[in-house]
């Protein structure tokens, strides 16, 4: 998939997803795709499949990559986006860098790469997109925060502190967006399992989070995909600046 015809502002709504080649970026964009939204995939690695495998299912997508920890390529990604589609109504951040290392293993080049992807990504795209969203006096942006803000893990210092950022930036950008039609919110997920996470967690990792849960099973990815689809929806248009814990009830632990 390489273009799509420019949209005007009475046809469906165009999302982009961020981390869209697997696990939450995918299940959030066939959700999306399900409720009639045009999607923008974007991964560091190829998302032509999924866009296939929408368009198959009769939506239409668009496959482009994008290094998320290279403002040059976040501006040529961007600018791309609007020269396509003409328009984005839905940005989901949802792509991260989650690397695990003890605090005397983290150097500047390794805390940057880690801010870089998870906090001014997220800030870069709101900013590009934004603008037309204010224009037309309707938007949704939401953010993937993280349940290892309220209870870190050792090893995820450098990854708590991007989340904990993303929800201050949630908070920021939905005071100033709020007059304009424009909600901004944010997702916390508990540990899910997908296949990015099954390679780089130890099964007793899930084991531990399920029997502290409130609902005792692991988290999957389609347990998600409501809470966006609310976020992103009309009926959520009073309902801005807030991070929706979607954890089993494991919130706190």
């Amino acid at each position: 998939m390489t273009t799509l015809t420019p949209l005007t502002s009475n046809s469906a709504r165009v999302a982009v997803v961020t981390g869209a080649a697997g696990g939450l970026g995918e299940a959030f964009a066939l959700r999306l795709a399900a409720s009639g939204h045009t999607l923008v995939l974007t991964d560091r690695v190829p998302c032509d499949a999924l866009a296939a495998r929408i368009e198959a299912q009769g939506g239409r997508a668009l496959a482009l990559p994008c290094d998320l920890a290279d403002v040059d390529d976040i501006a040529r990604f961007s600018a791309r986006v609007l020269e396509l589609t003409g328009k984005v109504d839905v940005l989901v951040n949802n792509a991260a860098f989650m690397p695990m290392a003890p605090v005397a293993n983290i150097n500047a080049g390794l805390w940057r790469q880690i801010m870089g992807v998870n906090v001014d990504a997220p800030f870069l795209l709101a900013q590009a997109f934004s603008v037309g969203m204010i224009e037309r006096g309707w938007g949704r942006i939401v953010n993937l925060a993280s349940s290892t803000v309220w209870g870190p893990p050792p090893g995820m210092s450098a990854y708590a502190c991007s989340k904990m950022a993303v929800i201050g930036l949630t908070r920021a950008l939905a005071s100033e967006f709020g007059p304009h039609g424009v909600t901004v919110n944010a997702i916390s997920p508990g540990l899910t399992k997908h296949a990015g996470s099954a390679a780089h967690l130890p099964p007793e990792a899930f084991e531990t989070v399920r029997a502290r849960q409130f609902i005792p099973r692991t988290g999957q990815p389609d347990d998600l995909t409501g809470a966006l689809a609310f976020l992103v929806s009309d009926d959520a248009r009073f309902y801005t600046g807030q991070v929706m814990n979607v954890d089993g009830g494991g919130f706190g632990f």
